[in-house]
């Protein structure tokens, strides 16, 4: 009889922690950290086709993270965000300009053919119509600028679209880092 109950307590201690585990799994999972995969080369070379990386959500934002985020038709996308809310924003000669003040981005390929222009020149009153970025909204760019899709062309970003920032790259294993 004693015996019977003993194996009963490890059965059920067993169970218990196996459900807790699942639990805590399940939690990091769809809480804490997110597994995505990258769809097309508008963060290339940063984030390449195929690449799968993690992101947190419920984080703070800052100039130069990459974010998940979605559009008004539910269409996902990962950008760098380059303008943040009440700032004013322009590129001339391939210089970003934040309040008029040059900001170096050391993530971009720079290493292009001679006299090529990745970043057209604009400014953000010359696409929007506003001079500076509302609040509560973001700026966001690809790193792959002639190749990408993003707030030069669908405009700002509202926070609450942003679903996290990534955090680690997991996949291909020779790629594993983690993210700025």
């Amino acid at each position: 009889m004693e015996i019977e109950r003993s194996k009963t307590k490890k059965i059920t201690d067993f169970l218990r922690l196996l459900l807790l585990s699942l639990a805590v799994a399940v939690f990091i999972r769809y809480f804490v950290f997110i597994p995505v995969k990258v769809e097309g080369s508008s963060m290339s070379p940063t984030l390449e086709h195929n690449t799968h990386i993690v992101y947190e959500p419920f984080t703070t934002l800052e100039r130069f993270d990459i974010i998940l985020f979605h559009d008004s038709q539910g269409e996902a996308f990962i950008k760098r965000i380059v303008g943040l809310p009440g700032e004013r924003l322009r590129y001339e000669d391939d210089q970003l300009y934040i309040n008029d003040e040059p900001i170096d981005e050391p993530f971009l390929d720079l290493e292009n053919e001679e006299n090529q222009v990745d970043t057209a020149d604009f400014t953000l009153e010359s696409l929007t119509g506003l001079e500076v970025i509302p609040e509560g909204n973001y700026y966001v760019l690809g790193d792959n600028r002639s190749r990408s899709k993003d707030s030069r062309m669908f405009g700002f970003v509202p926070k609450v679209s942003i679903e996290g920032k990534a955090r680690l790259v997991i996949y291909p294993f020779d790629k594993i880092a983690i993210l700025p």
